[in-house]
């Protein structure tokens, strides 16, 4: 696993919108039966991050994706729904501070849920450890969640799944991934395990879907392009990917009438 990545630099882009609505949309139904759940980050990052501070600022990819959003007028529940978390944590107004997906688990889960977060990274474990501090139902583990995950399954709620979502700078993660996804699915079956992938010119998600793709499950693939990896002055990721492996019922639908308005604002 890479311990150089630092998703400050990237925080708030286009990707992380389609990340985030995703993990809402599947928390808010999975929510709605009495029972408790549980769930995991498996690659949870610091939970909380500083849009002003001097990385965020360095590639300014918020303004691309979350900043970009926040000014347009999108008339869609599960949006309104995201942008009234985002504002927990920016009471005064504004966007200073942009919840992860770690945040947005913890506080899209009730008092009787779990969550368990995973981060290897020394300086973002720390970050990650102070910004679930409030949360009694979460907590932050510094190890490789990828081999951690499995330490849950099955959860002794029998409900719940994972993010899984690695920086995919080793490019080992494009196997590995759905190589813990066949692993944690046999322990646990019915688990909705959620993974994110980025589309990038080399191509290597397509092994990644492949294997995802031949699971004894239900799997759903969803993917945002939202520039021309063609175009001359075109660099790196031009969209992202999720799968998602037993979707829980009509939240498919729901996402991709929030795609269709939300797609063609981040081009």
């Amino acid at each position: 696993m890479s311990l150089s990545y630092q998703h400050i630099y990237h925080a708030g882009n286009p990707a992380d919108i389609h990340k985030h609505l995703w993990l809402v949309a599947v928390l808010r139904y999975m929510t709605q039966k009495d029972k408790p759940l549980f769930w995991a980050d498996t690659h949870a990052g610091r939970g909380l991050y500083d849009l002003s501070s001097k990385e965020a600022a360095k590639t300014a990819e918020a303004a691309t994706g979350i900043q970009k959003l926040l000014a347009a007028k999108i008339d869609h529940p599960l949006w309104q729904d995201y942008v009234v978390q985002i504002k927990k944590y920016n009471p005064r107004g504004g966007l200073s501070s942009y919840p992860g997906s770690a945040i947005l688990a913890a506080m899209l889960l009730r008092r009787d849920d779990r969550l368990s977060c995973f981060e290897l990274h020394p300086q973002e474990f720390t970050h990650l450890q102070n910004s679930l501090k409030k949360y009694r139902h979460s907590h932050a583990e510094k190890q490789d969640g990828l081999r951690g995950l499995g330490a849950y399954m099955p959860p002794p709620q029998k409900r719940g799944g994972a993010l899984i979502d690695p920086s995919y700078e080793i490019k080992t993660d494009y196997e590995a991934v759905p190589q813990a996804l066949a692993r944690n699915l046999k322990k646990f079956p019915q688990g909705v395990f959620m993974v994110w992938y980025p589309l990038l010119p080399a191509g290597r998600h397509e092994i990644l879907k492949e294997q995802c793709a031949a699971l004894e499950a239900e799997v759903l693939i969803d993917e945002w392009i939202y520039a021309d990896p063609a175009a001359p002055d075109h660099k790196g990721m031009y969209g992202s990917g999720m799968v998602i492996v037993n979707p829980p019922y009509t939240v498919p639908e729901t996402m991709g009438a929030l795609k269709e308005i939300i797609l063609p604002l981040l081009r």
